[in-house]
């Protein structure tokens, strides 16, 4: 029986090419929107219905993650998402990607974040944060491995080996995840499949965390879709160095937000402060930064932009589920995480789309200095989870002084 330890790794690898896959497709976009005949909206219209079938998706995720045994229903949708990812490689229009990208690969890939998070807290107990913090640095290190090497395979083979190539590996990982990943007790459940989702949307500090996401989601989803395409038009890079530069300086940077973010939520925790806070500055502190990155001339200033912006984002990517469960019950993790999942995912999934028109019509530079808002939006909406605490705690104190 593999320890916690060795479930962690697992989970890493699998999170890698949960990452990987999602960045293949903004590293090959200009080769295969060129042979399949794609206007900018409709390359962008292909994560946009990604991101809302995921939306969709979510509450199922969530509902089933608290009720079936999360490590099977783990590896067989890393075999699920990785057979969407290969069948994209013979996707022959827009039709097609829409099926075996957008619907296929993003149905599968909607379980994974509600319910991963949930089974490595159940496993790590005592080693939640550090767990989480460490399980969240593949986030970036996937993107980072695909940027170049997609890039790569797609100049030496064809864009379509590139989907084949890390689809099949992530096959191999599902299908070794089945046989060694632990089983841990499913809790009973007395009320409907949907109760849990209904009671954690009625959470003012879910809902309001949920928003939160939805405004980095946008940001993400946007400029991680087109900055290969963008960095290679400014400053003419080719695709594996265009898919490179804009993952390597941007998600390692974040990645090691990331484990800083894990450590000081924990001492925060440990001093009574809330979690939130630490997300909350950490997106503030992000938006001059994103606004420099559009109105930058030069590769060295968009690169430096580009890192300080993953610094920030990474810490507070890193620290959302953990935040997050501080203000549920345990046995509802994954449902509370799905409520997020789904007000993120429907809010954000118009952004490449968005970008796509705008740089149809436009300067995507400018549309990504735009974008800079949303981390702002989400700045606000935090520090008010902050505000609701106080609230709270004064009525309850009100409430038991009067009774």
């Amino acid at each position: 029986m593999p320890g916690k330890w060795e479930v962690l790794v697992l989970l890493w690898f699998a999170y890698f090419f949960y990452q990987a896959d999602k960045q293949i497709y903004a590293v090959v976009l200009v080769p295969l929107q060129a042979e399949l005949g794609l206007s900018g909206y409709e390359a962008g219209l292909v994560n946009t219905v990604f991101t809302l079938v995921a939306a969709l998706v979510a509450p199922i995720a969530g509902a089933l993650g608290d009720r079936m045994p999360k490590a099977r229903v783990l590896s067989v949708v890393i075999v699920a998402w990785s057979l969407g990812t290969m069948s994209s490689a013979i996707a022959g229009g827009l039709a097609m990607m829409l099926l075996t990208r957008s619907i296929l690969t993003g149905t599968a890939e909607a379980f994974y974040p509600p319910i991963s998070h949930a089974y490595l807290a159940e496993v790590h107990t005592t080693t939640r944060a550090l767990a989480i913090s460490i399980h969240q640095s593949a986030q970036y290190a996937g993107p980072i491995a695909s940027g170049y090497l997609a890039g790569w395979i797609a100049e030496q083979y064809g864009w379509r080996y590139s989907f084949a190539v890390f689809g099949g590996l992530g096959v191999l990982l599902g299908a070794w995840m089945l046989w060694r990943m632990p089983r841990v007790a499913v809790p009973e459940f007395a009320e409907p499949l949907w109760a849990g989702f209904e009671h954690c949307v009625r959470i003012p500090a879910v809902r309001r965390l949920g928003l939160a996401f939805a405004a980095e989601l946008f940001v993400t989803i946007g400029y991680s879709t087109w900055a290969p395409a963008i960095f290679g038009k400014q400053f003419g890079l080719s695709l594996s160095q265009a898919g490179f530069q804009t993952s390597f300086w941007s998600l390692g940077s974040a990645m090691g937000g990331a484990l800083l973010g894990g450590m000081l939520s924990d001492r925060l925790a440990a001093r009574g402060r809330p979690r939130v806070i630490l997300q909350a500055a950490a997106l503030a502190a992000a938006v001059p930064f994103l606004w420099l990155l559009g109105v930058a001339t030069t590769l060295p200033v968009a690169l430096f932009a580009l890192a300080a912006t993953g610094v920030f984002r990474g810490i507070y990517e890193g620290t959302i589920a953990v935040t997050l469960y501080d203000y549920v019950d345990a046995k509802y993790r994954s449902s509370a995480a799905a409520v997020v999942l789904v007000i993120a995912n429907l809010l954000a999934a118009p952004s490449a789309a968005l970008l796509g028109w705008a740089g149809d019509r436009a300067s995507l530079s400018v549309a990504v200095s735009g974008l800079s808002v949303f981390f702002a939006v989400g700045a606000g909406v935090l520090f008010s989870v902050r505000k609701l605490e106080r609230e709270t705690r004064i009525e309850l104190a009100t409430n038991s002084l009067e009774g």
